[in-house]
């Protein structure tokens, strides 16, 4: 950084010692004490440029320093010299953001930034920011950081911290992300030394996940560490993405000149340390490597008294064995660490999804993270009726070369879970400790709690669309009955484990919605014109026409307050709409219908807001809008999303997205704006098995959830 030359006094005297230049010795002089002792004179020589008068209080405080025993110059010149210096950092950020952000606390102090806890006045949201150390800005410079951290902004995945803002005021340079209530992976480590593989591998593969999407859009973390993972509610959310890229590619020398190094030698690759620019996945692979084998073992594969002891034990010396520590860690584990440690980046494995991938037990490796995600972010597909019988007919052809088809026919209709769980609801957890998967097609449709973990098996042929009811007590859902080549309705008592079958037709019933009060159910069934809505008591009775139209038509959400259904319909070979069909049985009114394909649209419990699927931007996403008047509407799913549902009382908002259940907090926002986006966190992972509309369902509480699961 070089300052403009301030001019001189007619005495030859140096300007004014006001706080604002207070502030630039202060910078310089940090910067100065952080260079090496050889390199001081150059870096101030350059960073003073013109002015004179500035690099003499600099040099003057620097032998000040050089003569004091007590090291009252390593504190900043702002806390040492009293009166005369700047507001304190905490103030002069509070100052400088007064009108976006109000400043609560400091929350903690790293080797780049200080942290603080903040209220966004706009959003009405809690965010922690990051202010970088002064000569780190010094040495950067504002523009350029600011133009780099763009590129780390477009990173929307459920296991990366988001960065919600950045910017340059009074000196310092801050980016915003959301506050995580929890902790660093460091403080677990710090308190409980190592973790047990059920615990640390799961965090690991979540931790892959993110890297993964991160180098898939061209960005290298470079300083994967336990202190820049978050933990949350058991899962990982990895922090400062790209940040160590931005400083680098913004200060270049004028870094090293600072005497940082970017990077933890803990944790660096061996090209990374040999100071390498052109770095790519392979070198987050190495460090994440490193991260997995302090979770198990205590401390990092590499450890010595001094960075450069570390560094060369890591350019010399094999990676260590797991299995020398920990016995207990099965060998795939154990090999697959050490092919991330390994010393050429050809020799790791080339990308954070196949690691990822190692990490599963051989006998249930799944498919590798992210597929899911590009296969959803192609071209749109427009899936017409017919693609239902073609689904059916499908997973029929499957079931049939499987010995658990017939299994399922002997099993009672709902029954609780006295083995292993089927092979497609996998926590992470069980993976890695070994769960061997049953047969596929045992119990495809089940309710499972918020870690996956299955509670109960539903033995329902080709389910489609469960849903709880407003008690949370039962399940309504269409399947195929013994004999039958289409679909009817049933309810299943989940307390008494009993099913009551609401149609025995051919009507092909599916797609069933509770009303409000839980004693009627409309459903969708065959109509001349396609498929038209019925409504039938759920304790008997005769079925009833509800509106009948002329396209194909499911139900997807019933108001809380009854007064009208929210309906999926066919609108042609091109798509779907989301109409709104008032249940006087009045002329239904299109909500959500463009040319994109809007599906699965779910109020909120207080009747304010619909969230649904819509692939307008070219792929599918989950928005939020108003209701009954749509217009303020939000995207909720960043990087794709489809099947939201909310929580019975709309403080959480679910959706799936690669192959995960996500679930994302809101927060209710005065003046009728739409709820602040909170936090997103994976709830699991499972084989969902999706359609037009939200085939799994949320009880009440939140805490289980019903799930129709691939064959």
């Amino acid at each position: 950084m070089t300052t403009p030359a301030q001019p001189a006094r007619a005495d030859g005297a140096s300007p004014p010692m006001t706080p604002e230049r207070w502030r630039a010795v202060d910078v310089i002089l940090q910067a100065a004490l952080a260079c090496e002792p050889a390199r001081r004179d150059a870096f101030v020589a350059d960073a003073c440029g013109e002015d004179g008068g500035l690099r003499r209080e600099v040099e003057s405080l620097l032998a000040a320093h050089d003569r004091a025993d007590d090291g009252f110059l390593e504190r900043p010149a702002a806390e040492a010299l009293g009166a005369l210096i700047a507001p304190p950092l905490a103030a002069r950020l509070a100052s400088a953001l007064a009108d976006r952000y109000t400043i609560e606390g400091e929350l903690a102090q790293g080797g780049m930034a200080t942290v603080y806890l903040a209220r966004d006045l706009r959003h009405g949201r809690r965010v922690a920011i990051k202010v970088l150390r002064q000569e780190l800005a010094a040495a950067v410079g504002a523009e350029r950081f600011l133009e780099e951290i763009r590129v780390t902004a477009s990173l929307q995945h459920p296991h990366i911290l988001p960065l919600f803002d950045s910017g340059s005021a009074d000196g310092l340079l801050w980016y915003v992300m959301p506050f995580v209530e929890g902790e660093t992976l460091r403080a677990r480590l710090a308190r409980e030394g190592r973790l047990p593989a059920s615990v640390a591998v799961p965090l690991v593969r979540e931790m892959a996940e993110a890297l993964d999407h991160a180098h898939r859009q061209g960005v290298v973390h470079r300083d994967v560490k336990p202190e820049n993972v978050l933990l949350q509610g058991g899962h990982a959310l990895v922090a400062d993405f790209g940040i160590a890229l931005a400083l680098e590619h913004a200060g270049g020398e004028r870094i090293t000149r600072t005497g940082l190094t970017l990077g933890t030698p803990q944790y660096m690759a061996p090209e990374q340390a040999a100071g390498e620019r052109a770095l790519d996945a392979r070198t987050d692979v190495y460090a994440l490597g490193a991260v997995l084998h302090e979770m198990l073992v205590g401390e990092p594969p590499f450890v010595a008294p001094s960075r450069q002891a570390v560094l060369r034990r890591m350019m010399h010396e094999p990676p260590p064995s797991l299995a020398a520590r920990r016995p207990d860690v099965a060998p795939f584990l154990d090999a697959a660490v050490r092919r991330a440690l390994a010393k050429r980046p050809e020799d790791r494995f080339p990308s954070a999804a196949a690691f990822a991938a190692s990490l599963a037990a051989p006998a249930a490796a799944e498919p590798v993270p992210g597929a899911a995600a590009r296969a959803q972010a192609g071209p749109p597909q427009r899936r017409m009726v017919s693609a239902r019988a073609a689904v059916y007919a499908t997973f029929a052809a499957l079931v049939v070369g499987l010995a658990g088809a017939w299994a399922l026919a002997r099993l009672p209709l709902a029954e609780p879970w006295t083995s292993d769980p089927p092979a497609v609801v996998r926590p992470a957890a069980d993976v890695a400790a070994g769960w061997v998967p049953a047969v596929a097609g045992d119990a495809p449709l089940a309710v499972v709690d918020r870690a996956g973990r299955p509670q109960r098996a539903i033995a329902a042929n080709r389910p489609w669309t469960p849903r709880f009811s407003p008690d949370g007590r039962r399940v309504a859902y269409g399947a195929f009955g013994a004999g039958r080549s289409t679909s009817d309705v049933w309810v299943t008592d989940l307390a008494a484990g009993t099913t009551q079958r609401l149609t025995d037709d051919d009507a092909d019933s599916n797609d069933p919605q509770w009303s409000p009060d839980g004693a009627t159910v409309v459903y969708s069934a065959s109509a001349p014109g396609g498929k038209d809505l019925v409504v039938r008591q759920v304790g008997g009775g005769e079925a009833g026409a509800f509106a009948p139209r002329a396209r194909t038509q499911y139900a997807s959400d019933w108001l809380r307050d009854g007064s009208a259904l929210l309906v999926t319909e066919e609108a042609g070979p091109n798509g779907r709409d989301v109409l709104v069909q008032p249940v006087d049985g009045s002329a239904a009114r299109p909500y959500a219908a463009t040319p994109a394909e809007e599906t699965a649209a779910r109020a909120s419990p207080d009747g304010r807001w619909v969230a649904y699927t819509s692939d307008e931007s070219g792929r599918a996403e989950v928005y939020l809008d108003s209701y009954p008047h749509p217009g303020r509407r939000v995207r909720v799913s960043s990087g794709g999303g489809v099947h939201p549902a909310w929580r019975g009382d709309g403080r959480e908002l679910y959706y799936w997205q690669d192959g995960a259940l996500v679930a994302v907090r809101l927060e209710a926002a005065a003046g009728g704006a739409p709820p602040a986006i909170g936090a997103r966190t994976v709830l699991f992972r499972a084989q969902y098995h999706g359609g037009p509309n939200t085939m799994y369902d949320v009880s009440p509480d939140g805490e289980r959830f019903v799930i129709v699961q691939q064959p």
